[in-house]
């Protein structure tokens, strides 16, 4: 994936779609955790897993967005970017699985140094506001969605406490701008644009 600082033709170009800021999981941390949560995946599962390919940790969720609003959105993480993200990166580990209520089954993931990452976010949440884009108004937890509920059968502590995760830190290198992929697309998420990492190489 080419690193840039412009939105890439998006679909439909003149409409807008449901778009957000993330951080990719590298192959080989999403590998072992493809590994690790096979089961969810298998013939019959119960829950509605999410495909590796999808994986990642959402920074600023933008609702449904216009290319201009895209283009916008990008620049004021790039300003963001050059002036908040500590360098080197900060380093992401699998913490624990977990849930959110009673319909996403989620991995945990744990900051080091600790709030460096959720200080970025913080920022970046307050620019992207003053530049007229909306965020919601939650608490940053940085994770990674494993599945969800499907019809009446809820994710349970039990589903949780029934995987074991390897550790997989990594220190993020890009921050793209991702937007959900039409239907019939081979992946849930089109990639947008990518901006590295200060000090990254």
């Amino acid at each position: 994936m080419a690193v840039s600082g412009e939105v890439a033709p998006t679909w439909p170009p003149d409409r807008a779609a449901r778009r957000f800021l993330a951080l990719a999981v590298p192959d080989a941390v999403r590998d072992e955790l493809a590994r690790a949560t096979s089961h969810l995946r298998a013939p019959g599962a119960e829950l509605r897993a999410t495909p590796p390919a999808g994986w990642h940790v959402t920074l600023a969720f933008l609702g449904d967005l216009d290319p201009a609003g895209a283009v916008l959105a990008t620049e004021v993480l790039a300003a963001t970017l050059a002036v908040v993200a500590p360098a080197p990166a900060p380093e992401l580990v699998v913490r624990r699985a977990g849930r959110f209520g009673d319909r996403v089954l989620v991995v945990h993931l744990e900051e080091q140094p600790g709030q460096a990452l959720s200080t970025l976010v913080e920022r970046l949440h307050a620019a992207l506001r003053v530049a007229g884009l909306e965020v919601p108004d939650r608490a940053f937890r940085p994770h990674l969605t494993l599945a969800r509920a499907r019809g009446a059968r809820r994710v349970t502590p039990r589903d949780a406490a029934a995987l074991r995760l390897p550790r997989s830190p990594w220190r993020p290198e890009a921050v793209g701008l991702w937007a959900t992929a039409p239907p019939g697309s081979p992946r849930p998420y089109v990639v947008e644009s990518v901006l590295p990492w200060p000090g990254s190489g």
